[in-house]
């Protein structure tokens, strides 16, 4: 069955101005855009909630865009099929190994958790929550944190966090989340409410200030339409961030500009 999105127009997600710069790297009928104001790279229309919910969610929506990449770029893509191993070279940063550093145990929920993977990756010490707009990920992942003593909000991620107490949680992870969200300064707002004086959020993004992003333009990896709907320079992050009563850190080593993705860590300011 084909569904038709339903496009919500949008203003910058952190200023709220709406007079954006094309930035020439969308596609019909989408377009990324610069505020003037801010600087903040953004899609200026965006699928609803409800699609999001029932028919546009991340795992089907990523294999749309395989599909699509392989079909406009397929020597492109055969060649980084075939040079995968390049991957692992060396060890991979990761979300839930950052976390577990920065917080020795405790409640921990994992906004946009999908199936629950990365919460349940967590070792015993930590209690894993979560929030998921897809209603059939967030089923799961309701079945897999129940049993260990925790739950999983199917809502919108801002309206899910407010369901939650005030200073419940002890560490959160963002793991490839937050450039899906329509609202993320909202979302971050709500974060900000519910985790602990002395917790720590995780956040992973794709690197709109890669060397990656500016070489390769409309077919950077991290351009995703239309569910990429945010484009995070560390910079940006940093700025929304404060916005929102965090103070950000970055790790050392990790978000090298060669890098398309980076790590940030948000405590309460």
């Amino acid at each position: 069955m084909t569904v038709e999105l339903r496009p919500i127009q949008r203003a910058c997600p952190n200023c709220g101005a709406d007079e954006p710069r094309d930035l020439s790297l969308g596609r019909t009928p989408w377009t990324i855009g610069a505020c003037p104001p801010c600087g903040f790279a953004y899609l200026t229309a965006a699928a609803s909630y409800a699609d999001l919910s029932e028919f546009y969610s991340w795992d089907k929506a990523i294999l749309l865009e395989a599909k699509r990449r392989q079909q406009a770029q397929p020597v492109v893509q055969w060649l980084d099929g075939a040079t995968r191993w390049r991957l692992h070279v060396f060890p991979r940063p990761e979300t839930r190994t950052f976390l577990q550093a920065l917080v020795p145990g405790g409640k921990v929920v994992d906004i946009g958790c999908g199936s629950g993977k990365q919460g349940l990756a967590l070792p015993d010490r930590y209690t894993p929550f979560g929030v998921e707009i897809s209603r059939t990920l967030a089923g799961e992942a309701e079945a897999a944190f129940s049993a260990r003593g925790g739950s999983c909000q199917h809502a919108p991620s801002a309206e899910g966090l407010g369901r939650f107490a005030a200073d419940m949680f002890d560490g959160a992870m963002l793991n490839s989340y937050l450039e899906h969200e329509t609202e993320p300064l909202a979302v971050l707002r709500a974060l900000r409410r519910v985790l602990k004086p002395d917790g720590v959020a995780v956040v992973k993004v794709p690197n709109f200030a890669s060397w990656n992003a500016a070489l390769m333009k409309q077919n950077w990896c991290g351009i995703r339409l239309p569910d990429h709907v945010n484009y995070f320079t560390p910079a940006s992050l940093a700025g929304m961030a404060e916005k929102a009563g965090f103070k950000a850190g970055f790790p050392q080593l990790t978000n090298l500009p060669t890098n398309d993705n980076f790590w940030a860590f948000l405590r309460p300011a």
